[in-house]
């Protein structure tokens, strides 16, 4: 295996180089079996970053690197390959993909894989290790892949397999928007050493905390009928994982728990934000957020937005933030915010909320031609893009009012789920939830009396003053009628 970090790519020019001119190239294999002979596979990613890009036309580029893998028992050459792996053609640089099968019998070899930018001889990188093919009539456990995700898939793309596309990850590196471990491995001939009962693949995650100390991080396992050939693919939660240095191990065990074989993986962690202070909210690390590219509008919108959430002091912060001018507050403020959201990726957050923000404003706009309110776009950005909405303004004795409608409500699976808004003191943005259908938010039985606050007592439904939750029906109290019927 072999990891490395990612780069950053700054495109200057027709010809765009990466500035270290070395290729970064992962590399990840494993060595798998059909019914008739084993096979190597190996995956190789090369960062956009480190390659040398050329246009195609006015707006597409492409960068190619010239690959020779060899496969080597002494110096004798068993199998090799030679081609040129290009990049996809795209407005802006993307990484480099290629998957590889060789046939292998049993046996050792030396994997010697090279790489060389067509565009810069002197951009090259290189790698070597020793391979052991072993696959026998015993119980086997193919080496474990790691994967960035994978997605049910029955085409014949090369990273499909059994009926997954399975993205890999050569660099072995999870960064900061990753929130979920995948990988992949085979188990062959588990019928022939396991007669009776089920075997047991059990997975576990820890931390290299140096020294050989390991710190037990995640644990899971899986039952297994025993089968000429099995597949293991597995995903695990890795949002809360600290940035550092990690293991994961896969073992197979029989009925009696006893170990019969496993596979080690390291890979490493990105997550800056996870447990980051205030203080290291830099204005440098700001310049490289989605918040920077907001506009005083956008950033006002985002704010407004998740101010139904502020409370206590920060309420008071954020009102003088929404007060001055001063932007960088603002970016600041919507940033800290969404960092302690989605550690992992408050950016996706940051760009959610303005997505439904636009959509809101100009929904609100053509419906009633008034801007959006700023408790209305909290459930928005909370539970996503509400699937219809309505504003009423001329309803007597009521002030004005939204209901916002969620066909499939996702916090809950609720169907159906409806939030309503009210502007007691008639300010322009100035509403507040008074109800919702949505199980853990505000439900209030009494609230169109709370609506239709203004209307003389006798206009309750029933009898019972004290106890009446509804009003009566006429013409043009249409509350209720909106909330049930819309």
């Amino acid at each position: 295996m072999k990891t490395k970090l990612l780069h950053i790519l700054f495109l200057f020019g027709l010809l765009l180089p990466f500035a270290g001119n070395a290729l970064d190239a992962g590399i990840s294999y494993a060595i798998y079996a059909t019914p008739e002979k084993p096979y190597l596979e190996i995956n190789i990613e090369i960062a956009a970053a480190s390659a040398t890009f050329r246009r195609v036309d006015s707006t597409h580029l492409q960068a190619g690197v010239e690959t020779l893998i060899l496969i080597k028992q002494g110096e004798k050459v068993m199998n090799y390959e030679k081609y040129i792996l290009y990049s996809p053609v795209f407005e802006s640089p993307q990484n480099l993909l290629d998957v590889k099968r060789f046939s292998l019998p049993n046996g050792d070899y030396t994997l010697e894989i090279s790489f060389q930018d067509i565009h810069d001889p002197e951009n090259k990188d290189s790698f070597t290790t020793p391979l052991k093919v072993a696959i026998s009539g015993n119980i086997h456990l193919s080496e474990v892949q790691l994967l960035r995700g994978f997605r049910a898939d029955n085409t014949d793309n090369p990273f499909t397999k059994n009926g997954y596309y399975l993205e890999p990850l050569p660099f072995n590196f999870y960064d900061r928007n990753a929130v979920r471990l995948a990988f992949y491995a085979e188990i062959y001939h588990s019928d022939r050493h396991i007669t009776e009962g089920n075997y047991m693949v059990r997975y576990f995650i820890e931390e290299e905390k140096g020294n050989g100390i390991k710190n037990l991080i995640s644990v899971g396992s899986q039952k297994k009928k025993p089968a000429p050939i099995d597949a293991v693919l597995v995903q695990m939660d890795i949002s809360k994982l600290e940035s550092g240095n990690y293991s994961l191990t896969v073992e197979l065990r029989n009925p009696a728990n006893e170990l019969l074989m496993s596979h080690i993986v390291s890979f490493q962690r990105s997550n800056p934000f996870l447990h980051v202070t205030e203080n290291e909210i830099t204005e440098e690390v700001l310049s490289k957020q989605f918040v920077e590219n907001l506009d005083e509008e956008k950033l006002r919108y985002g704010l407004r937005a998740i101010s139904a959430m502020a409370v206590g002091e920060e309420s008071e912060v954020l009102k003088n933030i929404l007060q001055g001018k001063e932007l960088k507050p603002m970016r600041y403020y919507l940033f800290r915010h969404f960092v302690r959201e989605d550690a992992n990726n408050p950016n996706r957050r940051t760009r959610n909320l303005c997505e439904v923000a636009a959509a809101v404003h100009e929904k609100s706009r053509a419906a009633s031609g008034m801007v959006l309110k700023r408790t209305a776009a909290a459930p928005s950005f909370r539970f996503g893009r509400p699937d219809d909405f309505i504003h009423v303004e001329d309803d007597p004795g009521a002030p004005p009012y939204e209901i916002w409608v969620y066909y499939n409500f996702p916090k809950t699976n609720q169907k159906n789920v409806k939030f309503l808004f009210y502007n007691p003191s008639l300010a322009g943005e100035d509403f507040i939830m008074l109800h919702s259908t949505a199980r853990g938010e505000i439900n209030n039985p009494r609230w169109e009396r709370t609506l239709y606050s203004r209307a003389a007592g006798e206009e309750y439904e029933g009898d019972n003053y004290h106890d009446a939750t509804t009003m009566q029906r006429n013409t043009a109290r249409n509350a209720r009628t909106y909330f049930e019927d819309f």
